[in-house]
């Protein structure tokens, strides 16, 4: 995940790149350290300018489902995955 001028979240160049060279990618994880209208802590550092409620997971998830096309998500909390899964008719 990165950040556009705006702060919004948007796909790294790095997440382009491994799309861009055809691999499935799975990710780990969205609420691993801590609650993101604090801040979200280390594994947050790269959006922290970006996030200022915990519903920016669902903001993520959708970078990560949409622009990057990650075939699945680790979560310490699966719900939230479950949640946006089922919202997008996702599989």
């Amino acid at each position: 995940m990165a950040l556009d001028a705006n702060n919004k979240i948007i796909a790294s160049d790095y997440a382009k790149a491994l799309k861009a060279a055809g691999l499935k990618i799975i990710t780990w994880t969205l609420e691993r350290s801590g609650l993101l209208k604090n801040g979200g802590g280390y594994y947050y550092q790269s959006v922290t300018n970006g996030i200022s409620t915990d519903g920016d997971t669902m903001v993520m998830m959708n970078v990560l489902a949409k622009e990057v096309g990650v075939m699945g998500i680790f979560s310490d909390w699966p719900a939230t995955v479950t949640y946006y899964a089922n919202c997008m008719d996702l599989k």
